[in-house]
């Protein structure tokens, strides 16, 4: 599990600094808006801290994040898969 970890996180970290992230996230981003998803992200944001005793930046972005990743609209996903696919065949080839 850490090999897999590891291996994740240079994959990012090459993402951001060939500024492919920035690609990425310009060209998901409207049509995540698009389809309501941004501001249904939002709007669980806003309830789950007003819910919270104590406000904890972590625990919020564990709940945003779960929320993010299973109500992320299949188009989007889709895409977005095969844009790191591409990169990713690029960068191992």
């Amino acid at each position: 599990m850490a090999d897999v970890d590891a291996f994740y996180r240079k994959i990012k970290f090459r993402l951001v600094e060939s500024g492919e992230w920035d690609r990425m996230k310009a060209t998901i981003g409207p049509k995540l808006n698009e389809s309501g998803w941004l501001d249904d992200i939002k709007h669980k944001g806003v309830e789950q801290a007003s819910e919270m005793d104590q406000l904890s930046f972590q625990n919020l972005f564990d709940a945003l994040s779960k929320a993010g990743h299973v109500g992320l609209p299949l188009p989007a996903r889709r895409e977005l898969q095969a844009m790191i696919r591409e990169y990713l065949e690029k960068q191992f080839e």
